[in-house]
């Protein structure tokens, strides 16, 4: 049977405004902390913190210290949505302003630092003090990877050039880091030995389906603005119908190659993204019935 995600996502977002919690009293009136705080409660899948703490549980990991591991991740991905909110120009996100768009650009930069900041802070108070360096040097080759594949994003002479294969790995270089490091965090905590490649593998077909839908979804958004994306390179070579048709095609390829790789995961690990599958799956249907 496959394990629960072991807190609502009320719960969740308690614990993330939790960490943000700063050392100094001066920044808790500051506009990054309130932009911090702004954002948070706008909402958002909490995907990554749901699997880190459903990891956790089943490696009888210290409950707070499940929090302080599923918070450091999911503050990173936070912050990689703002500061790419900002670079991206775009003015909304969850149906709501994004943190540039309310607060302004300056704000927006300090605001993804916050959070980057407080990632770095809840590692280091983890209980087990001789496996924090480990914990924190993930985050930062997390950020690294993260920021490269950023950089490719924003390269539209590089955009261009790119086909679908080339597509997948631009993309794998954005987006699966801290998906990667939702996994990798809590193992190398627990000291478990884990296959790490089957582990990347099946991380990976969920990244490339979660980032195709997206792709779809926004793709009259990115459209108005010129930004490409998997829509907008299939349709070099099609019509936007067949483009959009394709697209669903694929992601519904990834997420079944994504479930088979699940299940040959260990058991400890196997099924955890389950709930994060059965939403890509009804995102796919409802996109689906739009063309």
């Amino acid at each position: 049977m496959l394990a629960k995600l072991p807190v609502s996502k009320q719960n969740q977002e308690h614990s993330l405004e939790s960490t943000l919690l700063p050392t100094s009293i001066d920044l808790v009136g500051s506009k990054a902390f309130q932009a911090a705080n702004y954002h948070l409660n706008t909402g958002g899948s909490r995907v990554r913190f749901s699997i880190v703490k459903a990891l956790s549980e089943r490696l009888h990991i210290a409950e707070s210290d499940s929090i302080k591991l599923a918070s450091s991740v999911e503050l990173l991905h936070n912050a990689s949505i703002v500061h790419d909110d900002l670079m991206d120009k775009d003015a909304y996100r969850r149906n709501a302003p994004t943190v540039w768009s309310k607060y302004g650009q300056e704000t927006a930069v300090c605001c993804g630092d916050l959070f980057i900041s407080s990632a770095f802070l809840h590692c280091s108070r983890l209980n087990e003090q001789n496996k924090i360096g480990q914990c924190i040097q993930l985050l930062s080759q997390s950020i690294e990877k993260t920021i490269y594949g950023q950089c490719l994003d924003v390269d539209q002479q590089a955009w261009s050039c790119l086909d679908n294969e080339n597509y997948c790995k631009s993309v794998i270089q954005k987006t699966i880091p801290l998906l990667v490091l939702s996994f990798e965090l809590p193992l190398a905590y627990s000291g478990i030995a884990y296959p790490s490649n089957q582990v990347r593998e099946t991380v990976t077909h969920f990244a490339l389906a979660y980032q195709i839908l997206d792709d779809i979804e926004d793709r009259v958004a990115d459209q108005e603005v010129g930004r490409s994306n998997y829509v907008s390179l299939l349709s070099q070579t099609m019509n936007s119908h067949e483009a959009e048709a394709m697209a669903c095609e694929k992601a519904r390829y990834l997420i079944r190659q994504c479930e088979t790789h699940d299940r040959r995961l260990p058991e400890f690990a196997t099924g955890i993204l389950t709930p994060g599958i059965k939403q890509l799956n009804l995102k796919l249907d409802r996109l689906s019935k739009s063309y």
